[in-house]
């Protein structure tokens, strides 16, 4: 529709696809229906603040949707930001598209336990998971080629997963203490 309304009218248009965003400040999904995973109710729709309060929760054997093998690029949301930002601003995201993400993949199982050792520590219980069954429409792989955002306009999201997680896992941490999720 975008490049349509270009063609056609003349508007102008830059589209941005962010991938899996982490970060602060997500709060309680609001739905018609509640979703248990396990003994406990799921917060969000997305995987990692989900699972971090599960494990939080003290959820053992951990409760993953799927096998675990599903594979995503989970993006620090400062460099989402700013690539997003970079989107808007530059000129030469004109009339132009661009997946904004990190490079690196992580399937859910492996999230899920650099989840568990952050909370837990080395001295902590085994990572055990058990697979519920997944969401009808669960994509298994979402790999983003992001070539063309750094080829064009230079954004990186370079953040690792691990950091980003250092400053998510406290955030959620409070948040179940206040229980807003």
């Amino acid at each position: 529709f975008a490049k349509g309304a270009w063609q056609q009218h003349g508007l102008p248009y830059t589209i941005v696809r962010p991938f899996n965003a982490v970060g602060v400040g997500e709060q309680r999904a609001q739905t018609d229906s509640e979703v248990l995973s396990g003994n406990v109710k799921l917060a969000m729709s997305h995987v990692v603040p989900d699972l971090v309060q599960k494990v939080i929760k003290g959820q053992n054997p951990l409760h993953i949707l799927g096998s675990g093998d599903q594979k995503r690029h989970y993006t620090y949301a400062g460099d989402l930001a700013k690539g997003i930002v970079k989107c808007i601003m530059d000129p030469r995201a004109k009339n132009n598209d661009f997946n904004v993400s990190t490079p690196v993949g992580h399937t859910v199982k492996e999230l899920a336990e650099v989840i568990w050792s952050k909370i837990h520590g080395p001295d902590g219980p085994p990572f055990k998971f058990v697979s519920d069954e997944p969401f009808v429409h669960d994509v298994q792989l979402r790999v983003p080629c992001v070539d063309k955002a750094r080829a064009v306009l230079e954004i990186d999201c370079p953040t690792p997963l691990e950091e980003a997680l250092d400053e998510v896992i406290p955030w959620i941490r409070e948040q179940v203490a206040k229980g807003t999720i």
